[in-house]
């Protein structure tokens, strides 16, 4: 799959995230590992695609719903070259109680996987990628929130110590923000808005994977004037659902196969992929 085509896929887990990327050289990268008691992105990417090891994952948030497919991922995949999460977490938020199979797992990998990899060979450097940029930053849990006044809320916690990661491939800007909230992004935008602000702005085309699955809970005025997105993904049910309108409503929409579409949802078909290349800007839904 080595053909100079970015190509990042949103799986519909029902409540939940699952990214897979395969890069432009053809190594694999993945974002968050939910799932449905049906459907494995991790056993259908290895059956399907005959993929047999990921050089990267991310977790942005340990929820069952961001890590329930980790028993699968390990089965066929084995360990990840490299995984990143945010340490900062205490134990019992990062694994509850030890007693779901993901979360033994998943304790597993963050005991073992200890040792800095060195830049020349992270799966982010573009160098190293296919030219694929990569900017993740996260909250440290406990992070004082900026002149906050409002009670209980004075630190960062929970969905809000979610890792951000942005990726840009051939100024095509891909933002995954997990479950953070508005709290969360305020403060992470305060620390890290020059990290982020470079990829924004080298970007033509900007795409949102919406944040805390297009929940209002996750809704961000800040996060969309920031970001700008052309559309936004929305992983999660379809129908009566939480989805803040403005997830729908509030991008710019731009000119995709058949018109303007402003958003996407996982609960059209199986998947939204997107093929990204020097030549080639393709939006998919597909049946699995």
């Amino acid at each position: 799959m080595a053909n100079r085509q970015l190509i990042f896929t949103l799986w519909d887990v029902g409540h939940g995230v699952s990214i897979w990327i395969n890069t432009p050289n053809g190594a694999n990268h993945w974002i968050d590992l939910g799932r449905t008691p049906e459907f494995s992105p991790s056993e259908y990417v290895a059956h399907a695609y005959g993929i047999s090891d990921i050089d990267s994952l991310i977790i942005s948030h340990p929820d069952k719903d961001h890590l329930e497919d980790m028993p699968a991922f390990k089965a066929v995949f084995g360990d990840p070259r490299v995984m990143r999460r945010n340490k900062s977490l205490p134990a019992a938020d990062m694994f509850g109680q030890r007693t779901s199979q993901y979360q033994i797992d998943f304790a597993d990998l963050h005991n073992r996987f200890t040792a800095p990899i060195p830049h020349i060979a992270d799966p982010t450097n573009p160098a190293y990628n296919g030219g694929v940029r990569y900017a993740v930053h996260s909250l440290n849990h406990g992070t004082r929130v900026n002149s906050s006044t409002l009670p209980g809320s004075y630190v960062i916690k929970g969905n809000n110590t979610s890792i951000v990661v942005m990726l840009l491939y051939e100024g095509v800007l891909f933002v995954c923000p997990g479950d953070i909230e508005p709290l969360g992004w305020r403060e992470l935008w305060r620390h890290h808005q020059n990290s982020y602000r470079e990829f924004i702005d080298s970007a033509s085309l900007r795409l949102l994977v919406t944040p805390h699955h297009g929940r209002k809970s996750g809704y961000c005025r800040e996060m969309m004037d920031s970001i700008q997105p052309h559309a936004t993904f929305v992983s999660d049910v379809w129908g009566a659902s939480e989805t803040h309108p403005a997830f729908r409503t509030d991008p710019l929409g731009v000119q995709f196969k058949s018109g303007e579409v402003k958003y996407y949802t996982t609960k059209r078909a199986g998947r939204v992929q997107v093929t990204v290349s020097s030549t080639e800007f393709t939006i998919n839904q597909y049946d699995r």
